[in-house]
């Protein structure tokens, strides 16, 4: 059997200034921002970055931004409601999710345990091509896990672990140096292994190899 993975678009999706108009119109300054994008559904554990932001509110230096949208929506936005270091931001078009992506200096991946192993977050290869670290809060041994380790380009810590998650942003929030060396990793894993090329290239080697099989087959009969 071989696995062949999805690609992320690394030419609409590259490392872009982090001093964006999203980051303007949302008034996080020049703080650190730690973001979860994508959909607020039962399998991720969003009380893991809720619980961090309430640990962090003496952080001025320090932000959480929640972009997407989902059934839990309203419940991560009445947690925020008392919390200055937290944003909710709805989904937004398209176009601008270069720009989004762009905007946090830590992106981070939340999955409930038990979860890592049937589900691949997309969002994961998006930050890495970006060009920022992840935080993955994920079963140990899944692919997030894997890529994050082999290609040094984040931080994977175990589910619904709130200690562990915490010091995994402090560790990245003091360290702008580590933040970026793992940034441009992540960027590299992904112009290597999940870049339409190379998942093309992927395909190509495979058809080729199981071309010649069927004629070496062929020739055998």
């Amino acid at each position: 059997m071989r696995v062949i993975p999805n690609f992320v678009d690394t030419d609409a999706i590259r490392p872009a200034d982090r001093n964006t108009a999203y980051r303007t119109e949302h008034h996080l300054g020049d703080r650190t921002v730690v973001m979860y994008a994508g959909n607020l559904g039962h399998s991720q554990s969003l009380d893991l970055l809720v619980g961090a932001a309430r640990r962090h509110l003496h952080r001025h230096d320090l932000v959480y931004v929640v972009n997407g949208g989902g059934v839990r929506a309203d419940e991560v936005r009445d947690a925020a409601d008392d919390m200055s270091n937290l944003v909710v931001v709805g989904y937004q078009p398209a176009e601008r999710v270069p720009e989004v992506l762009a905007t946090a200096d830590v992106h981070v991946v939340l999955l409930k345990a038990g979860l890592g192993a049937s589900s691949v977050p997309s969002k994961a290869w998006s930050a890495l091509a970006a060009g920022r670290p992840l935080i993955a809060s994920i079963d140990g041994g899944t692919d997030v896990a894997r890529v994050l380790e082999d290609a040094g380009a984040g931080l994977a810590v175990p589910p619904d672990d709130l200690d562990a998650f915490v010091a995994a942003v402090e560790r990245l929030a003091d360290d702008p140096g580590l933040r970026a060396s793992m940034g441009a990793a992540g960027r590299r894993w992904a112009e290597e292994s999940r870049s339409p090329a190379s998942v093309a290239a992927a395909y190509a080697g495979l058809l080729e190899e199981l071309a010649e099989r069927r004629s070496t087959l062929r020739r055998k009969g």
